[in-house]
């Protein structure tokens, strides 16, 4: 797969939610009528709002599955989430030894932030329990040399080249000065590496990382060194809370860069977000991996599922992708027909579906020998009244983007 550029052709959705990959036969000694799935979320805490989201979507695809028979090879074995609360790696660790010794989960799936992830992958690993990750971004959860782990979502490093990419085709070359603004967590000193290593390749030349402290009081400072370097453009990354409290500054400070604000990742895809914002986040590009608009045949169906779920709120901010995992990971049961840790594994490192309820944001599922899926990509929207529409890349855009964006 191009990191840049996805397939310019998409197959027909044809399978509902009860035809998923072909089934083994049935084992003698898996006679279990469920399968328990380890889910690790952020539910308390600052990312709770988000993690709330993802549990909707995984109730969801939870319960469209059991609706539509189960596990058919384990004669119609129900799924159970057990869930777990990952607001650090010391909680992840704690709550994947739970799920693994007592609760006795079939797989994880988990968890929310690159560093739990990386760190709760090792125990999953240690104790032959396979573990989905479609949250997450760091290049090295599956860089490792593990053989449990499978990781659905792009890489950090991709936020940085398909960024650079989008506003490099945007401006026709004439953006040449950018600035960064991010927080200082994990996420976003990777964003810093990456950007700082891959940027310059699309001629971009960053005047300054702006680093902002977790659950900010004022942007001032970053606003006013933003003022004197005058970017071109800024790519930004953030939690809801903290890019409500920026653009509000940004208003009140009469401050907006040359050509454009980017937003990555979760944080500027959260509905929440553009809800607290209104007008405020007009014009933003968002990257991510999905939006419902999204030229992909059964998008905006899934979506409206679970805005029924949700109180409207679209299914963004990682609930997406969970839910695409979800399924992923019942089509791996169909085809392991156990609940075995190991032949699961081994089902997930041989999927190979083009079809299914997963198709709404992914083409192919396949892993490479890393546990990584290539087919997994970046795109961008642009919000307007508090909805994202894509622009980019053409094969999926339901909207020309507007650039500059002026104010």
């Amino acid at each position: 797969m191009s990191e840049h550029t996805p397939s310019s052709s998409r197959r027909v959705f044809v399978q509902g939610l009860g035809a998923m990959a072909g089934a083994a036969a049935w084992p003698v000694w898996a006679q279990a009528n469920e399968v328990k799935v380890g889910f690790l979320l952020p539910l308390t805490g600052s990312f709770a709002e988000s993690g709330q989201l993802i549990k909707m979507a995984v109730e969801m695809a939870i319960d469209e599955i059991n609706a539509s028979g189960g596990i058919k090879s384990l004669k119609g074995a129900k799924l159970v989430g057990v869930y777990g609360n990952s607001t650090s790696v010391d909680e992840a660790n704690t709550e994947t030894n739970r799920m693994i010794s007592r609760d006795k989960v079939s797989a994880i799936v988990g968890a929310y932030s690159s560093g739990a992830t990386i760190s709760s992958t090792v125990i999953a690993e240690r104790n032959k329990v396979p573990y989905l990750v479609p949250n997450a971004l760091a290049d090295e959860i599956t860089s490792r040399g593990l053989k449990f782990v499978f990781k659905t979502v792009p890489h950090f490093s991709q936020f940085a080249t398909n960024s650079g990419e989008l506003v490099s085709q945007l401006s026709g070359g004439a953006a040449k000065t950018c600035a960064l603004v991010r927080e200082n967590n994990f996420f976003g000193n990777v964003v810093s590496r990456e950007f700082n290593k891959h940027i310059g390749n699309y001629g971009l030349r960053i005047l300054k990382d702006n680093v902002f402290p977790a659950n900010p009081t004022s942007f001032e400072d970053v606003i006013l060194s933003l003022k004197r370097d005058n970017p071109d453009v800024v790519f930004a990354a953030g939690e809801p809370s903290s890019i409500t409290l920026l653009f509000k500054q940004l208003a009140e400070l009469k401050y907006w860069p040359k050509m454009g604000w980017v937003g990555l990742g979760g944080g500027y895809t959260n509905p929440t977000t553009w809800s607290n914002l209104g007008k405020l986040g007009d014009g933003v590009i968002v990257v991510n991996d999905w939006f419902p608009d999204i030229k992909l045949p059964g998008s905006k169906e899934a979506n409206e599922r679970f805005k029924k779920r949700s109180g409207g709120k679209d299914m963004l901010g990682n609930a997406n992708t969970t839910y695409a995992g979800v399924h992923i990971l019942r089509a791996a049961l169909e085809k392991a027909a156990s609940t075995d840790g190991s032949a699961i594994r081994d089902a997930l490192a041989n999927l190979d579906l083009v079809t299914g309820p997963q198709s709404f944001m992914y083409e192919r599922v396949k892993f490479d020998q890393t546990g990584f899926m290539p087919r997994s990509t970046l795109v961008a929207a642009q919000v307007k009244a508090g909805q994202s529409q894509v622009i980019w890349p053409t094969a999926y855009q339901t909207t020309k983007a507007v650039w500059p964006v002026t104010r």
